[in-house]
This record gives C-alpha cells, sequence and structure tokens, in this order.
C-alpha cells in the first residue's frame, strides 16, 4: 500500500488526475491512497457545484485504463454529483480498480466549524460500503468522520481488516488526528490508513503526515509533516489474527442501542 503525500493544484482537475495517474505508474503498490478532495482542492467555495463530477465521468478514462493494465486500485477523494438528486454534491471517496469504479464513499460526518463550511455545499452520506481487495477487506471514511467511532466499529464488526480515513486536516488539528488514528486501530484491532493534503490550499495550510498504523496502534510508516514523501507499509492479515487472540475487544465488543446511550432530559 502506498499513502500518497503530494502537493495538488486547486482548481486543477486535468493537472490532478495526470498527477494521480503519473503516480500510480510509478508505484509498486497495489493498492494507492490520495487524499481528501484531492482532484479538485479543498478550499475551492461554490465552484464546487461545477467542479463535481459523476463517479462514472469520462474523465477518470486514462485512470481506468491504467490501472486495467496494471491490476493496482486506488482511493481518491473528490467532489461527486449526486445522480439521483438533481443539485447535490458529496465529499466523497472513489474506489478504482482493474474491473472500473468498484464503490463510493459519501463522508457521513460534515464539519461545519471554524473555517469548515461543508454543510454549506455538500450532502451528508448515509452508507458505509466494504471492498475487498486481494482477499483484504478495507472501509473508507473522510476526516471528520474519525472523530465518531461507531463508523469505524461498525466497518470492524462488518469483516473490514482495514479502515482508510482520507483527509484534509489543517495542521493546528494535527495532535487530536494521531491521537484518534491509533485508537481506531486499537480499539478495533484492525489496521487503519490515514492520508492527509499536504500545502496551501486557499487559506488553509495542511501538513502532510500520512500514516499507516498496525492493529496494536503502532505506526509502521510515517509520513513527513509539510513536504511530499513516500509513506508505503504492508498489510499482515497474519497480525490482525494475533492481536485478536491476544486482545479480543472486537470480540468483546456489545452493540448497545442508541436510546440506552442516550435518554433525553426530563422537562415535566
Amino acid at each position: 500500500m502506498e499513502v500518497v503525500q503530494k502537493k495538488h493544484e486547486r482548481h486543477d482537475v486535468a493537472g490532478n488526475l495526470l498527477l494521480i495517474v503519473n503516480t500510480v505508474r510509478d508505484s509498486a503498490a497495489d493498492l494507492i491512497v490520495f487524499p481528501e478532495m484531492f482532484l479538485t482542492g479543498y478550499t475551492i467555495g461554490d465552484d464546487v457545484f461545477q467542479m463535481a463530477l459523476e463517479s462514472t465521468s469520462s474523465l477518470f478514462d486514462p485512470l481506468k485504463k491504467m490501472l486495467s493494465e496494471s491490476g493496482k486500485y486506488v482511493v481518491l477523494g473528490f467532489p461527486e454529483r449526486s445522480t439521483e438528486i438533481r443539485g447535490q454534491v458529496f465529499n466523497s471517496a472513489l474506489v478504482i480498480g482493474p474491473d472500473g469504479v468498484m464503490d463510493t464513499y459519501r463522508k457521513s460526518h460534515l464539519v461545519d466549524l471554524g473555517p469548515f463550511e461543508e454543510y454549506s455545499y455538500y450532502t451528508p452520506g448515509n452508507s458505509l460500503p466494504i471492498f475487498e481487495i486481494k482477499g483484504m477487506r478495507f472501509g473508507i471514511i473522510i476526516c471528520y468522520d474519525i472523530f465518531f467511532p461507531e463508523l469505524t466499529k461498525y466497518y470492524a464488526l462488518n469483516g473490514a481488516d482495514c479502515v482508510i480515513c482520507i483527509s484534509a486536516s489543517p495542521s493546528v488539528t494535527r495532535d487530536l488526528f494521531e491521537i484518534l488514528m491509533k485508537a481506531r486501530a486499537v480499539e478495533n484491532t484492525i489496521y487503519f490508513v490515514y492520508a492527509n493534503l499536504l500545502g496551501f490550499d486557499g487559506r488553509m495550510d495542511f501538513g502532510g503526515g500520512g500514516a499507516v498504523i498496525d492493529p496494536r496502534g503502532k505506526e509502521i510508516a510515517k509520513g513527513p509533516y509539510f513536504e511530499e514523501g513516500k509513506v508505503i507499509a504492508n498489510i499482515d492479515p497474519r497480525v490482525i489474527e494475533l492481536t485478536r487472540k491476544l486482545r479480543p475487544t472486537l470480540r468483546d465488543t456489545r452493540a448497545i442501542p442508541l436510546d440506552k446511550l442516550y435518554k433525553p432530559p426530563d422537562f415535566e
């Protein structure tokens, strides 16, 4: 697996697609992961409604052709135009393999705090797809989703071996994300992969720092901060099996209905 840590260009879909294709061509990894909104840039404002693409867009054809020829797989962040409801756009992760588009994950938890205004542009998603690559099962979350442990728990309880988090997290939130990615790995005994944007994007500064965390919470690959670099790691199912034998947190998980977790105050 390779987590890509390269600078993109805002509003330059053609240029970013070429960068994706060239990166995939040069990579020896089976799975190459690009950050949140890598295709267009994150801070593109109202332009997102013009730049959003359907997952079946012909613009992805050169990438599909390369993946078909190489047998590789790609996860990339992009604004997805809804095919069901006109005018709706999702902050999405596209999964493409040798046979074409495999799935799309739409960000479940939109962030609307500080400089973030995602509810002004995007519709939240409502599904958690799991896809398989060479016998390993993967789930995807996007950035702010990491703060909601039930998403990663759902993936793990439904057979995911690894959860990929593509992100556009500014450098000021680095410490929080690095705590949470290890927590998500340990509490679910899964691999956790983090791909973060790099460089200035409008009014935000993204620091990179991509990582691969093993089921024991150990960083087995780490990207530099504020500079380009490669983050490459192997994911071994035997490590998952051993970790779950020694610390069976997933086996011992007990699902609690939300109405048992939270009871509204009684105003009577």
